[in-house]
């Protein structure tokens, strides 16, 4: 029997896709003189349709379980998601509500994105770096969450509807809608000597100063990641998927930190010996450094040769199995170790599909994922850029950390919660017997576009699925929020990880950050 609602959808599909190449005004206009798209506003509202999705959880007092169940508009759609060498299955990527495109976009010092090509469709697209940032832009969302005794029910859609709020970061200073939603497509690094969002490059560290310092040196318009950043990739994978666990069907590199010796010396290779017991840590399409350092944050770590991808491994003998890089010679002792580093930008590139994973021979846990386009869990922290943690310590066996979160980015401060600042709400408190402590979060409540949890006592499998770690008894004061994980943190981590245990300006190897146009934006 034919399923005539994914027949309908099918349509849909094929009906936006014409929409792109007719000339009925509801294609992308590009104005090649000035180098713009000139009507993204126009084309995302001709293309609503209206639709309204859900996904309704169990609260944690009723049920444990991480998982729950598609409604309204939601309900019968499906995700596979892809990988380098094969297409899965997206039901969503025709949707208006969920559609995404890859393009190159500014910021004015309003908040205005300005799209300047857009991949496929308009205009010079490179995700290289020569010609700008790339960012994954959308249709402007609203949600609406709804809780009754056991469930909370999530509604997303491309039109607001009564009790509907405009996504995080929707509104601009003036309190009018962007013409679109604009996520930064890679993690940050830097290229051409500031903070960027490209492909190819090695990730950048980024501190909540550090944060508060991009508008500064690239404009008013732009800042590091934002909570509204977080709240989009934490409400697609809910809704697509109907889980909160990442780990069940995308991933992160959570796991990736293999580090081992070289068993023997070689001079003019493009490639390291390794003991094949110790090599097997070493994941196919990492990136390794080969050197005497132990820390990935030392040089000497790379100091024969630093970001090299694994291409292949090849058995030397019964007991040696060569590591094979890319890049050019360099020679090797058997001082020096093999590091396995965070991925560079672009690493999922490849995947054939707008979410999924690179590599179907390797741990989904120790590799990158993509959602909505957007990369993700490249081996380092993100820290929130427009939120100050501050740690209240009320005994010596009582503290509770209180969420502080700034509108305008360009008002963030990285040593002080100013008056620019709204107090969200509070994290579990905690006792001096979990203060500094991994606790597994239960629920969470949305307050002013942030997730906030509500209760701990989880695992890695239920509630949230993901843990957070604050210190108001042994270090009271303010503190950054990193999000996501780094390569060695495990099954902490995801998309509602937070490390809340680190000074504003404390920033290593492990922790970077995104980009993001999204910070200059009306309470």
């Amino acid at each position: 029997m034919v399923d005539t609602d994914k027949v309908i959808r099918l349509s849909d599909y094929v009906q936006l896709e014409r929409a792109q190449k007719n000339a009925n005004g509801s294609r992308f206009a590009y104005d090649a003189a000035k180098k713009v798209v000139t009507n993204v506003r126009e084309y995302f509202a001709a293309h609503r349709d209206g639709r309204t999705y859900g996904v309704r959880f169990p609260l944690y007092s009723f049920s444990n379980s991480p998982d729950g169940v598609k409604v309204g508009d939601n309900a019968g759609l499906t995700v596979v998601p892809s990988t380098n060498y094969r297409a899965g299955r997206d039901d969503y990527a025709g949707l208006s509500a969920f559609r995404v495109f890859d393009a190159n976009v500014a910021v004015n010092d309003d908040g205005t994105p300005v799209v300047k090509a857009i991949k496929g469709l308009a205009g010079n697209y490179a995700n290289d770096g020569s010609n700008g940032d790339v960012f994954v832009i959308t249709t402007v969302g609203f949600y609406k969450f709804e809780f009754d005794t056991n469930y909370l029910t999530i509604w997303y859609s491309d039109t607001q509807y009564d009790g509907y709020s405009p996504m995080p970061g929707a509104l601009l200073p003036d309190g009018t809608l962007r013409p679109c939603m604009a996520y930064a497509k890679y993690p940050l690094s830097n290229f051409g000597g500031k903070v960027a969002s490209v492909s190819g490059q090695k990730l950048t560290a980024m501190s909540e100063q550090g944060s508060v310092a991009v508008p500064g040196s690239k404009g008013k318009g732009y800042s590091g990641k934002t909570s509204a950043d977080t709240f989009y990739t934490q409400v697609m994978y809910l809704l697509k998927y109907a889980t909160k666990d990442i780990e069940r069907y995308l991933g992160g590199d959570f796991n990736g930190s293999g580090q081992v010796n070289v068993s023997k010396a070689e001079s003019n290779v493009t490639r390291v010996l390794a003991k094949t017991s110790d090599a097997a840590s070493i994941d196919l399409g990492s990136y390794i450094s080969v050197g005497t350092g132990t820390d990935r944050g030392d040089v000497k770590t790379g100091e024969a040769a630093a970001y090299r991808k694994v291409i292949s491994k090849t058995t030397v003998d019964s007991a040696t199995t060569a590591i094979n890089v890319s890049g050019a010679a360099f020679t090797t002792a058997t001082t020096m170790h093999v590091t396995q580093m965070p991925y560079l930008t672009g690493s999922t590139d490849g995947v054939l599909g707008i979410d999924g994973i690179p590599r179907e021979d390797v741990s989904k846990t120790h590799q990158p994922v993509k959602l909505q386009g957007i990369e993700l869990f490249d081996g380092l922290y993100e820290t929130e850029g427009d939120v100050i943690l501050k740690n209240v310590k009320d005994s010596d066996t009582s503290g509770h950390t209180e969420v502080w979160k700034v509108f305008d980015t360009t008002k963030a401060s990285g040593t002080a919660i100013t008056a620019d600042y709204t107090h969200v709400g509070d994290y579990p408190a905690v006792t001096d017997k979990t203060d500094n402590q991994w606790q597994w979060q239960t629920d969470f409540v949305e307050k002013y576009g942030f997730l906030l949890p509500t209760g701990v006592g989880a695992t890695s499998t239920s509630g949230l699925t993901d843990a957070l770690i604050i210190n108001p008894i042994a270090q009271p004061g303010l503190h950054e929020l990193r999000r996501g994980g780094d390569l060695g943190s495990g099954s902490h981590c995801g998309l509602f990880y937070a490390l809340g245990g680190n000074d504003l300006l404390d920033a290593w190897w492990h922790c970077g950050g995104r980009l993001s146009v999204l910070g200059r934006t009306h309470a």
